[in-house]
C-alpha cells in the first residue's frame, strides 16, 4: 500500500497538471470561437430580495478592505479559490466594480462591470474593441461571471447577474452590455431567463493576448 500511494499522488498530480493545461489553451487559444453580444435595458428588472432569502444567500459590493481585513458593516470575503481571489484584486486596482454572491462570508461567485466608455479619458473597455460594441454614456459593461464549481447548479447564476443589473440600474446606468459564448448553454439560458436582447454574433480568434474579429 505504502508504495502505490507515491505513485498515485504522482499520477493524480499529472492529470491535474494536464487538466490545467487543458483549460488554459482552450481559453486563451481559438479560431472564429462565436461570441453573442447583448444589451439588457434597466428600466425594468426581476425582483432579487425574496429570491435571496430563499437561496439564503446575500450579494455584496467587493472592495479592497473586503478583502483583506474585517470592516464596520461586514467580514472579510474569503474565496475557496486563491487564483480568484487574486484576480478580483487585480481588477479593483484597475478600477473595476465587484458584486459577489456570499454565503456566510465564503463567496460563491462574483461578476464584474465598469462604465462602458470614458469620455474623460477617451477609452472603452478593451472587450467592446474587439466585440465590435457602441457604448454611451449611461452605459455599463458587465464581464467575467464566475461561481465556484462546488456552488453551481443552484440558480446561483441567475441571483448574481440580477442583483448586479440591479446594482448597475442603481448607480444611475441606464444599459447594461455584454457577452456570452455561443457554445455556453448555461450562459445563454441565464441571459434569457433575465431576458437580455441579442445583438449580433461575432467570431473571435484568439492567440494568448492577441484577439480579432470579423
Amino acid at each position: 500500500m505504502k508504495i502505490y500511494l507515491p505513485i498515485r499522488l504522482k499520477n493524480i498530480l499529472k492529470a491535474v497538471k494536464i487538466d490545467m493545461l487543458y483549460y488554459f489553451i482552450r481559453s486563451n487559444i481559438h479560431l472564429n470561437k462565436v461570441a453573442i453580444t447583448v444589451e439588457k435595458d434597466l428600466s425594468s428588472l426581476r425582483p432579487i430580495n425574496d429570491l435571496l432569502v430563499q437561496a439564503d444567500v446575500h450579494l455584496v459590493t467587493i472592495t479592497p478592505e473586503a478583502l483583506t481585513k474585517k470592516t464596520k458593516s461586514q467580514q472579510s470575503l474569503v474565496y475557496p479559490d486563491e487564483e480568484r481571489r487574486k484576480k478580483a484584486m487585480k481588477y479593483l486596482e484597475k478600477g473595476y466594480r465587484g458584486i459577489a454572491v456570499v454565503s456566510g462570508n465564503e463567496v460563491s461567485g462574483d461578476i464584474w462591470y465598469t462604465s462602458a466608455c470614458s469620455q474623460k479619458k477617451r477609452t472603452v473597455h478593451p472587450d467592446l474593441k474587439w466585440l465590435k460594441m457602441k457604448c454611451g454614456d449611461k452605459d455599463a459593461y458587465a464581464f467575467d461571471m464566475y461561481l465556484h464549481p462546488g456552488k453551481r447548479g443552484r440558480n446561483l447564476a441567475n441571483l448574481l447577474q440580477n442583483g448586479a443589473l440591479h446594482e448597475i440600474r442603481d448607480r444611475g446606468y441606464g444599459r447594461a452590455l455584454g457577452y456570452y459564448w455561443a457554445e455556453n448553454i448555461p450562459a445563454l439560458w441565464v441571459h434569457r431567463t433575465l431576458q437580455w436582447k441579442e445583438l449580433r454574433r461575432v467570431k473571435v480568434t484568439r492567440f494568448l493576448s492577441l484577439r480579432y474579429s470579423c
